[in-house]
């Protein structure tokens, strides 16, 4: 219920349990308890609880100057003391499909040699590169793609080159891989026909640089369709995906 001494409104709440003497602006006094303030600028009503129990709202400014700071400042110290907002838990990381299947099946240039390699983590992006040593315009692109790749340091994190190999044994494999220095790992030979997966992202020739995402998304493919677009539009596309 409102009285003609109080009648306000202040839009938040304080610190319950306060007793003290109020005055409102015609200078009549009440003893009460203050127990919160609510309601929009404007309309403001303070609740205040008598001896007997009962609340009373008084609109804030029908208060004393005096009273009306005390309101505000308790307003102030509930808000300080009120616990901080949870933060909103972070989104699960998106799990890559490559992990696992990739695991254990990887070879990398060592020196001369190519021998087992694990990834130290996991990138963003898949660059899958189908490639062989019979192959002409794979050796003329193979080096301008070593030449990307090692200018990219700094965005390994972003995205990895995999090898995948479309020579006729393992031997022609490797000795590719270390005369053109592939700085990036490959699938072994012996695991090639058994990642269906990788192999679904090959098109019907060669050089193919197939772009994908940690969940398998095709984001770049040297083919457009059946059009072969060359591996060159992909690799351009690795710029723009690592730099955003």
């Amino acid at each position: 219920m409102k009285t003609p001494l109080l009648a306000l409104i202040i839009g938040f709440t304080a610190l319950p349990g306060i007793a003290r003497e109020w005055t409102n602006a015609s200078g009549k006094k009440i003893q009460a308890d203050f127990v919160e303030v609510k309601g929009d600028e404007g309309s403001k009503v303070v609740v205040l609880k008598m001896n007997g129990g009962k609340t009373y709202d008084v609109a804030l400014d029908q208060l004393s100057p005096a009273d009306q700071t005390f309101v505000k400042n308790q307003a102030k110290a509930a808000t300080a003391a009120a616990p901080a907002p949870a933060a909103k838990p972070e989104a699960a990381a998106t799990k890559s499909i490559f992990g696992d299947m990739l695991k254990g099946k990887l070879v990398a240039v060592n020196g001369k040699k190519v021998g087992k390699y694990e990834m130290a983590a996991e990138p963003k992006f898949y660059a899958f590169y189908f490639s062989a040593s019979w192959c002409g315009p794979c050796k003329a692109f193979t080096p301008k793609l070593v030449e990307f790749y090692n200018a990219s340091e700094g965005k390994k994190k972003e995205f990895e080159v995999i090898f995948v190999s479309r020579d006729n044994d393992e031997n022609a494999m490797e000795e590719y891989m270390a005369e053109d220095k592939m700085p990036w790992p490959a699938i072994s030979f012996r695991h090639l026909d058994r990642l269906k997966k990788v192999q679904e992202f090959s098109g019907n020739g060669i050089p193919c640089l197939v772009l994908v995402d940690a969940e398998g998304n095709v984001v770049s493919d040297s083919y457009e369709g059946t059009k072969y677009v060359g591996p060159y539009k992909v690799m351009d596309d690795i710029k723009t995906k690592t730099a955003q």
